[in-house]
């Protein structure tokens, strides 16, 4: 066979992918069951006003019941007596979202890095929000200054070169993952998601050289990197969370209803999740070399943690991974309890004749 039969062969084997934004979570109405427990949680305000967890409680009960402009109020009620709490600061912002409000949201999240200018958390918070709004330029800007208060912290550079990857600037990046990579003091957790984003940056340098021997320099620097789940491959999902000392999972249902999390860590496909963090902010990956025609469902699950903290974060889907047709899609998640989980994105993947494999 030609060179140029055997390339369109490849091509026609290759299978196509599809990534569809989901958003499956409870729909919002008012029950019997949801004003029950609203009144209740007033109750509970009027005889402990400072207590947190029942105004952080009403809050959540007003968005469950689609009374959002109570909840708003609710919110606001909060904050007067507890302005310095991050909760409740991007609570009302997510509020202002949902409204429809998208400037004062905005002026709200940055009002935490105004309250708290020193907390490089209150920065982390702002430049957490300003990534799912797709503003990764501000994103940066607030990792910068919350690194310049805490440069020691390693989780807070490898958020900053996750930053400047997705902005295409793979020098400044790949020196951050480097370091962090070569760290030894910096934990596993860490340094192993480090190595995947390299192993992206390199397959980005090799796709670019146009000599076999250049090709070769930079798949040597992939292989000394000693990816579990290779650097190619069809899918790979990557799931990293803004909140510490919690635990939130990666759960990825492949197309013969197979769910593959933390207790079932191999799919009969070949799907694989690795590196589960029960301690706070990820990241866990989910990689399919190569991917079984039908439909994959990503799913983020709150599984433990504060009952004043939220999980959120993003999930990152990355199709034909390492090759030409490379493709990131990123996905934002909130789950305001422990117990939530949401579908964030499905992947529908077509082989050449389209069937399921057995």
């Amino acid at each position: 066979m030609s060179p140029t039969l055997c390339l369109s062969a490849l091509l026609l084997a290759a299978p196509n992918f599809t990534v569809t934004p989901i958003d499956q979570r409870p729909p919002r109405e008012s029950t019997p069951e949801r004003q029950a427990e609203i009144e209740r949680l007033r109750a509970a305000i009027e005889d402990e006003p400072r207590e947190r967890a029942h105004r952080q409680a009403l809050t959540h009960a007003l968005i469950d019941a689609g009374e959002l402009e109570q909840a708003l109020e609710a919110a606001r009620a909060w904050r007067a007596i507890d302005a310095y709490n991050l909760v409740v600061v991007r609570l009302i912002g997510d509020i202002l979202s949902d409204l429809g409000r998208p400037e004062e949201a905005l002026r709200t999240y940055s009002a935490v890095t105004e309250l708290l200018s020193e907390d490089p958390e209150a920065q982390r918070a702002l430049a957490g929000v300003l990534e799912a709004r797709g503003e990764l330029e501000g994103a940066q800007q607030r990792l910068e200054v919350a690194i310049a208060l805490r440069p020691e912290d390693q989780r807070l550079s490898f958020e900053l070169a996750d930053v400047a990857m997705r902005r295409g600037e793979l020098e400044t990046a790949a020196a951050r993952f480097e370091a962090i990579a070569g760290n030894e003091d910096a934990p596993t957790a860490l340094r192993y998601p480090a190595r995947q984003r390299l192993g992206q940056i390199y397959a980005a340098h090799r796709r670019a050289q146009t000599s076999d021997a250049a090709r070769a320099e930079w798949s040597a620097k992939i292989d000394a990197l000693e990816l579990r789940g290779g650097s190619e491959n069809d899918i790979k999902v990557y799931l990293s969370w803004d909140t510490d000392r919690t635990d939130v999972d990666l759960w990825v249902t492949n197309p013969k209803g197979e769910k593959v999390y933390y207790q079932h860590r191999k799919g009969r496909f070949g799907g694989e999740l690795f590196d589960d963090v029960t301690t706070g902010y990820g990241p866990e990956s989910f990689t399919a070399p190569e991917a079984a025609a039908g439909t994959y469902a990503v799913e983020v699950h709150y599984f433990g943690g504060s009952a004043l903290k939220e999980a959120r974060g993003e999930v990152m889907i990355v199709v034909d991974e390492g090759r030409e047709g490379e493709a990131q899609h990123v996905f934002p998640y909130v789950l305001p309890r422990v117990g939530q989980s949401v579908r964030v994105a499905e992947i529908e993947v077509e082989t050449a004749n389209n069937e399921e494999n057995e």
